[in-house]
């Protein structure tokens, strides 16, 4: 590997003639300390371009960049090295697996002051060699504003709500005026800010900048000082697909995340009628998922079912997936704590119903469940909230009610009435709470 490295760098110094181009031109990168930082190089090949791809960074100093620091990361002969720079090990990596289309660029994570200098991309394909120079600038701040929400791509189907999320955390030190700007970017790098979208500045908002989108984007909570900078786009539409930018503002600190939106085109009319809710049930019972679905004549392909159970802040994270329906068959053994207690109310899961049950319900199956239907090129999907209450901490309560009369202080009597007298009365009253064979509806 040493004399391969060797060779590289010397096949870096010659002057060759092909005609392979690289099409970034210098520049200066400045990123927040923390942040991840993208370095571009783009690149094109010839025909005459005929020998084995290789791709470098280096990390240059000297009054003129003369002098070679430190190689950085190495694309050889279809493999990447990129343990050559002890304090960039485990921080650096290419932005694709696919170098050879044209995109040498690469990130570098959680960056530091440290890591500011002078980096250059060198790309080799005998005859042609090409490199361009970018100029990183680390800011480093005292303020401790972050984004707490990961790089991620939203995907949602033409005409939803899509939810780009936008989590944050200040500290004391950031003490002066909160911004808050959502931004579309363009450009092979998502370097081009292409217009603001929406903006939250000194508690106002502000929302009829981009015309495409007025009328149709908002954040999702009325107090965003609380570290929610979330937005919904409604109905959106494929030409609302892209990348955008939540960038928050306090004091000397800022920050930014990208958000990749994908938006699903389709021509069926498949659809899920079920709204979103919450459902509640005592732990023990039977807790029935409601997921009631549409298709249309131009959905015509096999029909497949997935319930999957999300986590993270903004449900964006599929935990599990623990029951599917595709074509006629039932696959439910994804999930060891589940097997055997969640089955398909119906046995004709096709004529539109794919609600579930869940049988002997525990405080642990509590959170948000995710029914997903696909036909041909139709999808719709539905999220359903499940609330599990303590048996055994309602049963106490009950118990002290009933020494103390039955009645507790600001509200009507509990009845309580035979377990078999109240099947279904959670739907009619809104809370069955059932123990020792008797149930109490509040």
């Amino acid at each position: 590997m040493v004399l391969l490295l060797g060779f590289l760098l010397l096949l870096g110094v010659t002057d060759f003639t092909g005609s392979m181009s690289i099409n970034t031109p210098e520049q200066t990168v400045q990123e927040a300390q923390g942040e991840t930082v993208h370095l571009p190089c783009m690149f094109t090949l010839s025909p005459e371009d005929q020998g084995p791809l290789d791709v470098e960074w280096l990390r240059l100093s000297g009054p003129n960049n003369e002098v070679v620091d430190n190689v950085i990361i190495l694309y050889t002969i279809d493999k990447i090295y990129s343990d050559y720079y002890y304090d960039l090990i485990g921080r650096v990596h290419f932005t694709t697996n696919d170098v050879a289309s044209g995109d040498a660029s690469i990130q570098i994570r959680t960056v530091r002051p440290s890591d500011s200098g002078t980096y250059q991309c060198k790309v080799k394909k005998a005859p042609g060699v090409g490199m361009t120079t970018i100029q990183l600038t680390v800011v480093g701040f005292t303020g401790g504003v972050s984004i707490t929400t990961p790089e991620q791509t939203v995907q949602e189907a033409q005409g939803e709500t899509a939810h780009l999320p936008c989590m944050f955390t200040l500290s004391p030190e950031d003490q002066g005026p909160l911004d808050v700007e959502w931004l579309r970017l363009s450009g092979p790098n998502n370097e081009v800010v292409n217009n603001v979208v929406i903006l939250y500045s000194t508690d106002k908002i502000c929302d009829d900048f981009y015309p495409d989108l007025k009328g149709r984007v908002h954040f999702t909570s009325n107090d965003i000082g609380s570290g929610d900078a979330s937005i919904n786009i409604t109905s959106i539409q494929l030409s609302d697909a892209g990348t955008y930018q939540c960038r928050v503002k306090q004091s000397s600190g800022v920050v930014n995340r990208n958000i990749q939106l994908a938006v699903t085109g389709f021509t069926g009319g498949v659809s899920v009628t079920t709204p979103e809710q919450t459902v509640q049930e005592a732990q023990g019972e039977t807790a029935h998922l409601p997921c009631m679905f549409t298709l249309s004549p131009e959905d015509q392909g096999p029909l497949f079912i997935d319930w999957m159970l999300l986590t993270g802040p903004e449900n964006e994270v599929v935990n599990r997936m623990f029951i599917v329906s595709l074509a006629d068959k039932i696959y439910d053994g994804f999930y060891q704590d589940m097997i055997g207690r969640v089955k398909f109310t119906s046995d004709d899961i096709r004529s539109g119903d794919a609600s579930i049950n869940i049988t002997n319900v525990q405080l642990s199956d509590a959170g948000t469940y995710q029914c997903e239907v696909f036909h041909g090129t139709g999808a719709a999907k539905r999220a359903i909230q499940l609330t599990v209450v303590d048996v055994g901490t309602v049963g106490a309560r009950h118990e002290r009610l009933t020494k103390q009369g039955g009645k507790p202080r600001g509200s009507s009597a509990l009845r309580v009435y035979p377990e078999r007298r109240l099947r279904g009365a959670m739907d009619r009253s809104g809370a069955l709470l059932c123990r020792r064979g008797a149930c109490a509806v509040l």
